[in-house]
This record gives C-alpha cells, sequence and structure tokens, in this order.
C-alpha cells in the first residue's frame, strides 16, 4: 500500500510517498531527479553499481541514467521526489549546463529542508504553495552546490558591486505596481536580468526577505491604509490580490496582532 501525492510547482513537478515494501523495475527519466529518504532504506541500482540511502539521504540522478530498487518487503519508506529539466534547473541557477557529479549526499539537515519545503509545495493554499517555490528555488542551490556543481558566485549579479541596490529596487517596484496580481519569479527575474537563484539570494540580502515576502509586507501594509479609510475588508482583499478574505485577515493579524474588523472599528472617526 502506498499513499502519493504529486503536483507541479511552476515548472517542477514534485511528490511523496509513503509506502510499504515499494520497489521499482529499472527505468530511467527524461529530468534530472532529486530524491530525500525521510524513513526506511532504499536499496540503489544506478548504471551497474549498487549502493544504500537511508534517511538523511538526497539522490541526485542525470536524465537518462537507468535507476531502479526500492525499500525490502514489509519495510516502511518515506520519500519526496522532485523532478526538472536540466535546462530548466540550469536556468534557474544561473548555470550555461547541470549534470550532477555524485549520486548520493548524506546530508540530514538539508534533507530535512528540502523534503519540508517539497511537502508545503503540496499544500492547496496558493501562497504557501508560492512561498515554498522560492525556498525550493534556494534549497536546490545548495544541493546542486554539494553535488559537485559550482555554483556562479555573485559576480554579475549586483550583490557586492555597488549595482545591486538599483536591480533590487527596481524588483520592488515591478512587485509594487503587480500587488493585485503576483509576479512569477521567471518574469522577476527576466524583467531584472537574474536567474531566479541569484534574485533570491540578491533579493534576501538587500531586504532579509524572499520577494514574495516582501511583497506580502508591502500589501498588509497598503491593507491597512485602505481599511483606515473605510474600504470594506473584502474589497480591499480583493483589490490588493489577496486570494480571499480569509487571507487578509491571517496576514493582517500575524503583521499588527488585530484583525482587519477590530482594527476598521477602532479608527473609526
Amino acid at each position: 500500500m502506498s499513499a502519493v501525492r504529486h503536483a507541479w510547482l511552476g515548472r517542477y513537478e514534485i511528490s511523496s510517498t509513503a509506502c510499504t515494501g515499494l520497489t521499482f523495475a529499472r527505468h530511467s527519466h527524461d529530468e534530472c531527479v532529486i530524491g530525500v529518504n525521510l524513513l526506511g532504506e532504499e536499496k540503489v541500482w544506478l548504471d551497474r553499481r549498487e549502493f544504500h540511502a537511508g534517511p538523511g539521504s538526497i539522490t541526485l540522478y542525470n536524465p537518462g541514467q537507468i535507476q531502479g530498487g526500492g525499500a525490502a518487503d514489509g519495510v516502511p519508506w518515506h520519500f519526496v521526489s522532485l523532478y526538472a529539466t536540466a535546462d530548466q534547473l540550469a536556468t534557474d541557477l544561473g548555470l550555461a549546463h547541470l549534470e550532477f557529479d555524485r549520486s548520493l549526499c548524506f546530508q540530514p539537515d538539508l534533507a530535512l529542508r528540502l523534503a519540508t519545503a517539497i511537502k508545503c509545495a503540496l499544500s492547496n493554499d496558493t501562497l504557501v504553495r508560492e512561498l515554498n517555490e522560492e525556498a525550493l528555488v534556494l534549497l536546490l542551490g545548495e544541493v546542486v552546490d554539494i553535488s559537485g556543481v559550482r555554483l556562479p558566485g555573485s559576480t554579475g549579479t549586483g550583490t557586492g558591486t555597488g549595482t545591486g541596490k538599483p536591480l533590487i529596487s527596481r524588483a520592488q517596484e515591478l512587485l509594487a505596481e503587480q500587488l493585485h496580481q503576483p509576479l512569477t519569479l521567471d518574469h522577476l527575474g527576466a524583467e531584472v536580468g537574474l536567474s531566479k537563484f541569484h534574485l533570491l539570494r540578491a533579493f534576501q540580502k538587500e531586504t532579509g526577505l524572499t520577494p514574495r515576502e516582501w511583497a506580502m509586507q508591502l500589501r498588509t501594509r497598503r491593507a491597512k491604509g485602505l481599511l483606515r479609510n473605510g474600504m470594506a475588508a473584502s474589497d480591499v482583499a480583493h483589490h490588493l490580490g489577496f486570494a480571499d478574505q480569509s487571507h487578509l485577515n491571517r496576514h493582517f493579524r500575524s503583521a499588527y496582532g488585530i484583525t482587519p474588523g477590530l482594527y476598521q472599528s477602532a479608527v473609526k472617526r
């Protein structure tokens, strides 16, 4: 028996599988495959060699590699997976080409953070999915780095060169202009000329927040002004691109410690 959750996150295919004694025949993928083992031990057959991946292990497969294996009969097994084309990963991370040099990395802390981001990205909440797409891009940079692929530094991204602030200021302008309809990372990166990974890293260095976190704090701040001026909470939510009024309520209370309704009543003239 197995329980599988599967979804697309932007251009990444993600899944979470909890099962007992599942095995896979020898097969290959067109995409890069990144797996995280959370429970149980996987016996892996990869290109005519065998190895074991226990909890805390990250497995990395290049497109076309023949693989197979699984967990022994009756053994509980829980793992998460991410599938992305090599070209897409390379583009997102600012690389000209991507090929994993290592097939197995034992990195319990990184494995747990990556698995958590993938699981959260399977949420039915759109905002939670979007925030975890940002987390995944940054974590994929770490994964690729430990796999033996050298990521480009900040040269050309503007960080540390005196030109980073104008790039991030432009990104902030774009986010502010589109609060009612959040920008994708692909679009934002293309507008400022950075890969998704370098955009996120530079944005966090400059602001301490990811682009979506920054947009949400601005959206919530503007909501406060509209509520103070008497606009109905439902209209504020729609005007500023919140998924619905409950999303406005949640983020407003998290930021200011009071619900929109109570705030509006308190400042009513």
